[in-house]
């Protein structure tokens, strides 16, 4: 069993049935629990909450953009809630990504790996690339989500590793 943690790239939004989303694709059992306009305060949380309760054999987790934020189980993106990011603080963000990334690759005891959707890459052994790199080419939706081909995409780069 593989837990699948993200946002709607991982979640599967515009794809006509969200289970053509790229964890279904792995050709393993799967849990995903991506949310679309997740935050990784989301990620960092559900995935320790489920672990807590559940065995898996394997993680990936594909972290965010740091500009998200939950609040009382709410997910909050600089589009949903422009108030809250008026006077956003840029490098707290990437700060606090950075140690929710550290924390959860030390809490985690099983074989794990970590994606992000948009941003740079980060400086762990788990690393494993980037969504929108491994599916720049494939048609998209009116949203900029990947469509079935950017799926497959992902899937085939992410097997790779797992």
């Amino acid at each position: 069993m593989i837990l699948t943690v993200g946002d709607s790239f991982t979640y599967g939004s515009e794809l006509k049935n969200p289970k053509q989303a790229w964890p279904y694709l792995l050709g393993k059992d799967v849990v995903n629990l991506a949310v679309p306009g997740a935050s990784n305060d989301y990620i960092f949380r559900t995935t320790i909450g489920y672990l807590h309760k559940n065995t898996v054999d394997a993680v990936i987790v594909a972290w965010t953009t740091p500009n998200r934020l939950e609040i009382n189980g709410y997910q909050h993106t600089p589009n949903t809630s422009p108030g809250l990011f008026k006077d956003w603080d840029e490098e707290w963000a990437r700060q606090k990504l950075a140690t929710q990334m550290i924390a959860l690759d030390k809490f985690l005891d099983m074989p794990h790996y970590f994606c992000t959707t948009w941003d740079e890459p980060i400086n762990l052994k788990c690393y494993i690339g980037r969504l929108v790199e491994w599916c720049y080419e494939s048609p998209k939706g009116p949203n900029g989500h990947p469509l079935e081909e950017g799926h497959q995409k992902i899937a085939n780069e992410i097997s790779k590793y797992i």
